[in-house]
């Protein structure tokens, strides 16, 4: 496929670069908590902790380099997070913390950034994906007295979908089918692109008075993996979200041009939010203080800032 077909036929949100900020949303499976990960520059991060009962907010670390957001996730109370991370200078790692600090308590090198992350697939036990390299895991720390839950290997590897797949299944949404090839692609803003054409995606109805929830895998286009989300009989949600989710009491969480929303099934009706954040003027702290995310093992890093 060209460029110009494959440019024309394909939302701009998915084939140039974003001048909004860009989110990620990762929620507790059984409590009120949401933890927002935050992108721009593109090699700049930023994480905020969601109460979304009482829609308090916490600012904490802000990161130079990568967070892979596809591949961290929450604990089920949402007191931890796991995730890959890169430095500045190409060093990979996997991480546990308490967030929205991006400081460690748990740590290993991860060696690359295919696999990485984890899943807590049940209340008290997180999964590594870190199956590929048998060198170091984060089941080192299974027995921490620091960690209320224990930590395995997965059985399986592989890049996003393992990981990804996983955490969506256990938050309640169903894939609707299997996966379909991608096509390559060539789009001008990006040196490599796939495109996924009849994605069956994945659906999310809460109770039988919520709406039907969508979620279908487009490819892999200018702004890394691209997903598009749907809201059965609503026209609220559209190819410029981020992301959409559930929370555990049934709110629809959505991130959109650098800003959050929250619907209740009562908003839902007016496309009214019942509460939001606009996240897009922030910038990175400007004091160049130089604080390590990683505990021991992993020595201070200079790709790292905290406020």
């Amino acid at each position: 496929m060209d460029d110009g077909n494959a440019s024309l036929n394909l939302p701009t949100a998915w084939t140039k670069p974003r001048k909004h900020a860009r989110l990620h949303i990762l929620v507790a499976h059984e409590a009120s908590r949401a933890v927002i990960i935050r992108r721009k520059p593109s090699k700049s991060f930023h994480i905020i902790s969601w109460d979304t009962e009482t829609d308090a907010l916490e600012h904490g670390s802000w990161f130079r380099g990568r967070i892979y957001s596809e591949r961290c996730d929450l604990s089920w109370d949402g007191r931890w997070m796991v995730y890959l991370a890169m430095g500045s200078h190409g060093e990979t790692w996997n991480g546990i913390c308490a967030p929205p600090m991006l400081r460690t308590v748990a740590d290993v090198p991860h060696g690359g950034t295919w696999a990485g992350g984890g899943v807590f697939s049940q209340r008290d036990k997180l999964q590594s994906n870190d199956v590929w390299y048998s060198d170091r895991s984060l089941s080192e720390f299974s027995n921490s007295s620091d960690l209320p839950f224990s930590i395995e290997r997965m059985p399986s590897g592989g890049e996003v979908f393992p990981i990804l797949s996983h955490r969506l299944e256990r938050d309640g949404w169903k894939r609707e089918g299997d996966f379909v090839e991608d096509q390559k692609i060539s789009l001008k803003h990006s040196t490599y692109s796939t495109l996924c054409v009849g994605d069956p995606g994945w659906s999310w109805q809460p109770t039988p008075s919520h709406p039907i929830l969508r979620m279908f895998y487009r490819g892999y286009l200018v702004p890394g993996y691209t997903f598009e989300f749907r809201l059965e009989d609503s026209d609220l949600l559209d190819p410029e979200v981020d992301w959409a989710t559930w929370d555990s009491k049934g709110d629809l969480l959505v991130a959109r041009h650098g800003a959050i929303q929250r619907y209740t099934l009562e908003s839902l009706k007016n496309d009214a939010p019942a509460f939001c954040a606009d996240f897009e003027s922030l910038t990175p702290p400007t004091n160049n203080a130089q604080q390590g995310v990683g505990g021991n093992p992993l020595p201070r890093r200079e790709s790292e800032i905290e406020p």
